[in-house]
């Protein structure tokens, strides 16, 4: 399985959507709401050009994204890191998360948002070194806000 990280570019945006589209389906349906769901196609060339922004490939298809927001400081927010159902439980997520310390060596900290009872979520962000400070509801739904110290 041959895995690569690359910079998105505008022309990626409907497969990102579609990407995010498989990946967001659930918790959709689950909370009746989720921001990674139904993205507009200007609102994913926002994020491309305002963000920074990666596609997951694997052997040639692009199967995830990654979303970061630089926030200064060598403070980022983790907006997404999604991979589709079908290529879950490969390893790849693993392979992200370790690319980003890798591709961001003047990181400090890092912040990410999931809803709380997402424990497969917790579970993997807590094995790399995410520890939940905060919690608080957003359209009906009880969120964790995580931070790693780097």
């Amino acid at each position: 399985m041959d895995v690569q990280f690359l910079r998105a570019v505008p022309e990626d945006a409907d497969r990102l959507i579609a990407v995010q589209d498989q990946s967001f389906y659930a918790d959709y349906v689950k909370y009746g709401v989720c921001p990674g769901y139904r993205r507009t196609r200007e609102s994913m060339l926002e994020s491309i050009s305002r963000r920074i922004v990666y596609k997951i490939q694997c052997d040639g298809n692009i199967v995830g994204d990654i979303i970061v927001r630089d926030e200064g400081g060598g403070a980022y927010y983790l907006g997404c890191l999604c991979v589709i159902p079908t290529y879950e439980n490969r390893g790849i997520g693993q392979l992200a998360l370790a690319f980003l310390d890798q591709h961001f060596p003047d990181a400090a900290h890092w912040a990410l948002e999931t809803p709380a009872d997402k424990e497969r979520n917790h579970y993997f962000y807590q094995k790399h070194g995410y520890r939940v400070t905060k919690e608080y509801p957003v359209d009906g739904v009880l969120i964790s806000y995580f931070e790693k110290s780097c």
